[in-house]
């Protein structure tokens, strides 16, 4: 199994963004996966980001313009800061993180 890239964004690429980063590496571990690379951005960096990286999973904190993400998968991370649907989300990184 590939460790895959994960792009997780904020408005400023610090707190949110972290405290997303960290639930994603422990959703990793909780189902025996490897961890996740992650790149922390702005949503200004995104399509920067997806344009020089591989990337399987995109997981916003915010509204992030739906016309950047192209196909790649994306799992609102705004769960893991108001802990409404964090359970649901969590098992959707989880899913795009097994996959093949």
């Amino acid at each position: 199994m590939n460790n895959k890239t994960v792009i997780v964004c904020c408005a400023s690429s610090m707190i949110t963004s972290t405290v997303a980063s960290e639930k994603i590496k422990e959703i990793a571990q909780k189902n025996n996966l490897p961890e996740p690379r992650i790149i922390q951005c702005k949503f200004s960096e995104v399509q920067g980001n997806l344009a020089t990286n591989k990337v399987d999973l995109i997981v916003p904190t915010g509204k992030l313009d739906e016309n950047v993400t192209g196909s790649v998968p994306v799992v609102l991370g705004t769960a893991f800061i108001t802990g409404v649907n964090e359970e649901k989300a969590a098992e959707d990184i989880a899913e795009v993180l097994k996959s093949e």
